[in-house]
């Protein structure tokens, strides 16, 4: 069961194969704004694909998605000027990029793919910006088949800490979250014929 489906929004910058997105949604932390849905019932909480187009407004933490749990809180974020995936507790893996994202003028296209199944610990968490695939400062590998508290029946939180009042400056288009499965940046986006990544429309299952 997907945790929010896919939230369309946006202006990305550019269009794919016939697919534009013509909205965004802007997240002011003054104005303690942010979207949250608790799931019915939990989906598979061992894989899974978080896609969003993402614009700053601030260079600051802002947390692009968080989810709590009784060791503390599991967060995706903008860290700084680097992307860091937080931990709850032992075994659940986490990492920070890398590259910088310092530039507010562009929106990013950036895929978070995790999948704590794999026999290959350095496979279980791949982050993408832009189509191509990042590597890591720091990276905690997830213990094999753990199961994280993304998809399990507590608030999920878009904009949002999950147990502390901070939230996020930014634009977010075109989110989605698969549920079950770890995407590729191009089942999201693709390279047009001016060689820049654009988005196009997700034709893939939610479960």
């Amino acid at each position: 069961m997907p945790v929010f489906n896919n939230m369309l929004a946006g202006a990305s910058g550019g269009a794919g194969a016939g697919y534009a997105i013509e909205r965004s949604v802007r997240f002011n932390a003054s104005d303690s704004s942010f979207l949250n849905r608790t799931p019915s019932a939990a989906g598979n909480r061992k894989t899974w694909t978080w896609s969003g187009w993402v614009k700053r407004s601030a260079f600051d933490d802002s947390y692009l998605f968080s989810v709590p749990d009784s060791g503390g809180h599991c967060s995706f974020m903008f860290n700084g000027n680097t992307l860091k995936l937080n931990p709850l507790t032992a075994g659940y893996g986490s990492f920070t990029s890398n590259a910088l994202f310092r530039d507010p003028s562009s929106f990013y296209h950036i895929v978070l793919a995790y999948d704590s199944t794999l026999s290959t610990a350095a496979d279980r968490i791949k982050l993408y910006v832009n189509g191509a695939q990042q590597t890591f400062s720091s990276y905690s590998a997830p213990t094999q088949n753990i199961d994280t508290p993304i998809n399990n029946t507590v608030a999920h939180y878009i904009s949002k800490h999950a147990a502390a009042s901070s939230y996020a400056n930014l634009y977010l288009a075109d989110v989605n979250f698969i549920d079950g499965q770890a995407l590729a940046p191009t089942d999201f986006g693709e390279t047009n014929t001016d060689n820049l990544w654009v988005p196009k429309a997700f034709a893939g299952t939610y479960t």
